[in-house]
């Protein structure tokens, strides 16, 4: 018996429970959620105990089980009658009887947990069946178990009293969602007092939870009335904005809303629409189509108005002709909308110019078609614009680009194409013979005086690139003309800058080394060099792991002749993670030669923390590699940190977390703030020797601020490495500082990791 039962039991639990977190996501925010999802979660809580108390081997477990599911028969009761009264909008937040169930329930449930004990409530006997097997079953119900039987008729009674009265009180379309939940209510109640009357040895009334589960989730989320539908597609078409026309098996127009009616001027005349019908069917309509659509114009008000006008036929499940609908389709908003959506797509919203797409697209066709002609592509650059912002205000920011379009409006003839690009850059396409570049330098000098301030004059840079190839990107052209603009952004005055031969030599050697990134990335080029670190006691247990490209025609090349190039160009990130796979191969490698205790610190690059996943690749590394974090250590600049705190400090955290020891690299070497120490969770400040790189009177506070620094640093327990050091001199006053660690020239180079081995672990 308790092998069948049970599996019942426990297979009707589960089943609630999934429809305990279907609730979940159907009934998000709706009052009626709450206890919708305490009826199932409890309901099915209460099947497990009972499946339990079926299985258990002895009979004070069997106990306890059969007494929690009766206090769980209690709480999914009183669940439900709250959650009957808030599907019906019969619930009081003053809480009704509910109160008096919880009150009665708390008193039943404390008789029911003391049965074990006490045994007032019920007796358990063992019940064997033909097979041996036997189950602890309820033998006896005493005077108290039906005070509780009684507490849950009473509540499931309120339960079917609520829903009795909203079936009296409701429209017809809505009395059978609430007559099927009172008549799943009342079968179960009903099959458990035939249960309980003939002392059934199971309640068969638990089969049937998941199927009253599944109703209430049913009429809960699912449900929509038919009648409800009906009206509501009434009312749809009725309302809708688009006309529409429906016509019988013998094609009689059988339903027009009003927009239809005022389309075929047929309000006062139901014979227009007739004549409008036996129009179309006569001069738009193919014999033997189910589905045609066309359009037409009209003048109305001396405004054109323009219609899609589509017909379509009905069948019904077996293919038979029912009838057919027209539906008359305004577009003329459309159509405005389109035209507006059109100017905006390519015009700037504040001032009226060509956007940068409509530009470089309006540009690029005119110089790809006159191919034998010279063009100036002319870009235009504020000085200080952020500060014209940020001092007088985005109001007078955004007059002086108007003022700006406006100049270069009346300056520009039908010969110049020109727009804005982004926020204070504007660009020209002109033919090279007509570019006038002293009277735009005129034309631009009103505006030195527009903010009013004698000690703020604006001034306008201007960039021009001469198009050699007319296949060039626009964009890249535009690249170029402000490229030259940032040889003059020091120059206060409106100014003319010409893109040059060196310009073009830098920017083509940029090229190159771009073009030949993946090449030397997968020929190994970019090799793996160590600057060793130094501690105080002269011991060398790691260094910093750094990139060097050694091309097989050009030998060494400079760090500072590709880096920025590839960190402009996107490219540093995947060269970072190249080294840093390097790196923990070192590390691996050493560890398994016994040198285990030898650390490495690799750079990790501003750039890295928008384009990568950090925390994924380096625990991904140290899983791969089998090597301890420790001696991963993580060098990065405050600047990287700290111009998105809020999401990179916390990711910090997680990685010392995990074990890495993370670097504050460079402090000192730019606009470092104490802030940094202060936010910046990390072991190790790497000071540059910049502290020190001022002139000769100065030198004693710049020892003064570096002696405070490492004292900082010391306070917060970071160690302290400098690097750059040089000379026996800054040896010997940084030791005295307190610095832990050295790096630079005067110690060592970076050299090969093989040599490195070489001289400092073998």
């Amino acid at each position: 018996m308790k092998w069948i039962f049970s599996p019942i039991l426990f297979t009707a639990a589960v089943f609630l429970m999934i429809f305990g977190f279907i609730s979940f996501s159907k009934t998000k925010n709706k009052p009626v959620a709450s206890p919708l999802r305490r009826v199932l979660f409890l309901s099915g809580t209460a099947l497990t105990f009972l499946g339990a108390a079926f299985v258990a081997k002895d009979e004070m477990p069997a106990y306890l089980l059969y007494a929690v599911y009766l206090c769980l028969s209690d709480a999914v009761l009183i669940s439900l009658t709250i959650y009957v009264k808030r599907y019906t909008g019969l619930y009081s937040r003053a809480g009704g009887d509910t109160k008096y169930f919880c009150f009665g329930a708390l008193i039943d449930c404390i008789m029911l947990l003391a049965d074990p004990i006490t045994h007032w409530v019920f007796t358990l006997s063992p019940y064997y069946d033909k097979f041996g097997s036997f189950f602890y079953r309820i033998s006896e119900r005493h005077v108290l178990y039906w005070y509780h039987l009684v507490l849950v008729y009473v509540m499931a009674a309120a339960a079917l009293s609520t829903l009795a009265r909203k079936i009296v009180r409701s429209p017809k379309i809505y009395k059978m969602k609430y007559l099927c939940l009172l008549l799943t209510i009342a079968f179960i109640l009903l099959i458990h007092a035939v249960c309980v009357r003939f002392d059934a040895l199971a309640d068969a009334s638990l089969i049937f939870y998941p199927i009253a589960g599944a109703i209430l989730l049913y009429f809960t989320v699912l449900y929509i009335p038919r009648g409800l539908m009906e009206r509501l597609l009434f009312f749809t078409i009725a309302n809708m904005k688009d006309g529409i026309i429906c016509l019988d098996v013998d094609g009689k127009p059988v339903h027009a809303n009003r927009n239809a009616h005022i389309f075929c001027s047929s309000e006062n005349d139901p014979k227009a629409m007739e004549i409008q019908i036996e129009r179309w069917f006569r001069e738009n309509i193919t014999t033997g189509t189910n589905n045609q659509s066309w359009s037409l114009t009209r003048r109305v008000d001396d405004i054109n108005r323009y219609y899609d006008i589509e017909y379509k036929t009905i069948f019904d499940a077996q293919y038979k002709y029912l009838g057919c609908f027209f539906i008359i389709h305004d577009k003329t908003e459309e159509y405005a909308g389109i035209s507006a959506e059109k100017y905006r797509a390519n015009h700037d919203l504040l001032t009226g110019l060509y956007n940068k797409e409509r530009f470089n697209e309006a540009a690029g066709t005119e110089i790809l078609g006159n191919t034998d002609v010279t063009y100036y592509i002319v870009c235009t650059d504020v000085k200080n614009f952020k500060i014209v912002n940020d001092v007088f205000g985005t109001e007078t920011g955004d007059r002086l680009l108007k003022r700006l379009a406006e100049i270069y409006g009346n300056f520009c003839t039908e010969d110049y194409i020109y727009g804005r690009l982004t926020g204070d850059r504007f660009a020209m396409c002109v033919r090279k013979d007509r570019f006038d570049g002293k009277a735009l330098l005129d034309a631009i000098s009103e505006i030195t005086d527009f903010t009013g301030n004698n000690a703020f004059k604006i001034y306008v840079h201007i960039g021009v690139y001469e198009v050699t190839d007319p296949y060039l990107k626009i964009s890249v052209m535009c690249d170029r003309a402000n490229l030259a603009i940032k040889t003059v952004k020091d120059s206060y005055s409106n100014i003319i800058a010409y893109y040059d031969s060196k310009l073009r030599e830098g920017y083509l050697n940029e090229q190159k080394v771009i073009s030949l990134f993946e090449e030397a990335l997968s020929k190994r080029q970019f090799c793996f060099f160590i600057q060793p670190q130094t501690q105080v006691n002269g011991r060398v247990l790691g260094g910093e792991a750094l990139v060097r490209w050694i091309h097989p025609t050009d030998g060494m090349i400079s760090p500072g002749s590709f880096v920025p190039v590839f960190e402009q160009a996107g490219l540093i990130s995947r060269l970072d993670k190249y080294i840093w796979e390097l790196a923990c191969a070192q590390l691996r490698k050493w560890d398994q030669e016994g040198f285990g205790q030898n650390y490495l610190s690799v750079n990790i690059s501003q750039k890295d923390f928008y384009v990568l996943d950090i925390y994924k690749i380096f625990t991904g590394l140290v899983k791969k590699y089998q090597i301890n974090p420790k001696n991963l250590h993580l060098e990065i600049t405050e600047t990287a940190i700290m111009n998105d705190p809020r999401s990179q400090l916390p990711l910090i955290d997680k990685l010392r977390q995990f074990g890495f020891l993370v670097e504050i690299d460079d402090f000192g070497s730019g606009y470092s703030s104490l802030n940094t120490l202060k936010d910046f969770n990390a072991d190790v400040l790497k000071i540059d020797m910049g502290f020190l790189s001022t002139k000769a009177e100065n030198e004693a506070k710049s020892k003064t601020i570096l002696r405070s620094v490492i004292s900082l640093a010391k306070a917060l327990n970071m160690e302290v490495i400098t690097e750059g050091v040089e000379t026996q001199e800054q040896v010997q006053f940084l030791t005295e500082f307190g610095c832990d660690v050295f790096q630079g020239y005067y110690f060592a180079k970076p050299m090969p990791a093989a040599e490195f081995e070489k001289t400092y672990l073998f």
